[in-house]
């Protein structure tokens, strides 16, 4: 079975919406952490880079408990950068394609294992964007061309409300995955237009949003 070989989780945030006082990776939700349940959905990935910087050492203390393999990469500016510029700081090191994924989110198990095997498959020059049809509460909008059962994001915006949100996951080469200042979907903009896959996440950026995760999946079956 073909696989992915890379992915990339940001990590390196301080979370200051959510105010927590520790990385969102480390938040628990109904006695498991944020970075247990997408080490979950990554087991049969061969390599997973964690970028850290906020409260690292921390993160580098617990995350060997959960997988051994973990390849830590460090964001020592991450107080003045962007979710962007960590992936970039991974990017770096990885040859070929891979996936890349914000921290603070829970997946839906089958929707992501589903964009896995979508990712698998795709050319090694091509892009495949994660969107949700759970629109958050600052949605960065795609605008999605549906064909059958292909969908193609022709562009993101704020103002254009449709159905699809942005969802934080990319796959695509990694050298394609230059710094800068802006938002990742801001960057992703010159490689449109891009297939896209549906994923189910929830994530979790203020309190309001952890309270609402705890509740969603006490009665969810996600798990």
């Amino acid at each position: 079975m073909q696989t992915v070989k890379n992915v990339v989780i940001a990590a390196a945030g301080m979370g200051t919406r959510l105010g927590a006082g520790k990385p969102k990776c480390l938040i628990e939700v109904n006695g498991k952490t944020l970075l247990e349940y997408q080490l979950a959905l990554l087991k049969d990935v061969e390599n997973v880079f964690l970028v850290v910087g906020f409260m690292e050492e921390d993160i580098m203390n617990f995350a060997p408990k959960i997988r051994r393999d973990i390849i830590f990469v460090r964001n020592a500016n991450f107080q003045h950068t962007k979710t962007l510029g960590s992936f970039h700081l991974a990017a770096k090191i990885i040859d070929g394609s891979a996936i890349f994924m914000d921290g603070d989110m829970i997946i839906e198990p089958h929707s992501f294992a589903e964009f896995l095997d979508a990712a698998a498959k795709i050319d090694g020059d091509d892009m495949l964007i994660a969107v949700s049809k759970r629109i958050s509460d600052d949605p960065v909008y795609c605008d999605v061309e549906e064909h059958q059962e292909a969908l193609t994001i022709r562009e993101f915006s704020y103002e254009k409300k449709t159905p699809y949100e942005w969802a934080n996951v990319v796959c695509l080469p990694a050298n394609r995955m230059e710094n800068g200042t802006t938002h990742t979907f801001e960057h992703l903009r010159k490689f449109l237009p891009a297939s896209a896959k549906i994923i189910d996440r929830l994530e979790i950026d203020t309190s309001e949003d952890l309270r609402d995760t705890k509740k969603f999946l006490k009665m969810s079956y996600w798990f």
